[in-house]
Formats: C-alpha cells, sequence, structure tokens
C-alpha cells in the first residue's frame, strides 16, 4: 500500500468509507482550526460587515436573511467551526448551514409573516402525530 493518499470504499447498501493518512489527517484538522481561530481573532465591525458581504457569493441564500441576521450568521459558522473542529467533528458545521439556509428560506416565503402576525393559537390542546412515526 502506499504511503500518502486515500483510499475510498464504495459500499452497496452502506455510505462509502474513506481512509486515510491519520497524520495528513490531523493536520489538515489542525490547520483548519488555526485558520478558523485567527479569523475569529481578527474579527471587528469592519471586517464581519465584508466578510458578509463576501459569503454570499458563497452561500448566495443569505441575501434572504434579514441584514441584521447575516453578521449572527457569520458568528454562528465561526463558533460553530471552531468548537466542531475542537472535537474532531465538522458535521456540526454542516447542521447548522442547513439551519441557516432553512431559515433563509422561512424567510424567503410570502405566506409566512415574519413578525408572526399569521399564528393563530388554539383554544384548546389538539395532539400531533409523532413526526418520527410518519413516512
Amino acid at each position: 500500500m502506499e504511503t500518502s493518499g486515500e483510499i475510498t470504499l464504495v459500499r452497496r447498501s452502506a455510505p462509502d468509507v474513506r481512509l486515510t493518512d491519520a497524520e495528513a489527517a490531523l493536520a489538515t484538522e489542525q490547520t483548519l482550526g488555526s485558520l478558523t481561530l485567527l479569523l475569529s481573532l481578527a474579527m471587528d465591525d469592519d471586517v464581519l460587515t465584508r466578510l458578509v458581504g463576501k459569503l454570499t457569493y458563497a452561500f448566495p441564500w443569505i441575501e434572504l436573511l434579514p441584514e441584521d441576521e447575516r453578521p449572527e450568521f457569520v458568528a454562528d459558522f465561526l463558533n460553530q467551526a471552531r468548537a466542531g473542529l475542537s472535537l474532531g467533528r465538522l458535521d456540526t458545521l454542516t447542521t447548522t448551514l442547513a439551519a441557516w439556509r432553512d431559515t433563509a428560506t422561512a424567510y424567503a416565503d410570502p405566506t409566512i409573516q415574519v413578525d408572526g402576525s399569521d399564528l393563530h393559537y388554539l383554544k384548546e390542546p389538539v395532539p400531533v402525530p409523532n413526526p418520527s412515526d410518519i413516512g
């Protein structure tokens, strides 16, 4: 076997598995962690404003968020990146991105009122099915 590179095991009834050199993977994680930390430390209001503007190229749906929530997205993104990298779990960042994208989708939906004025409260509780039982 080679001493560098990666191997991907393609499985029929399960997700593919990637085998990689542990030392190289650790170096990548440490580098990403350092870059995330440096970016977080360099974040002042001017940098944050510029970063929010530039992120719309990578994540066009950011335009659908209210302007005052865009810096919150960046801060949350960086916090989750730092936290995930500290645990070696970048899937937390994927979850954060999906949640913010879903939030942008909700803001873009013309049938939803942001102020909640379209909500109607029930006079009495009504049982609803468990979502995990559906489907």
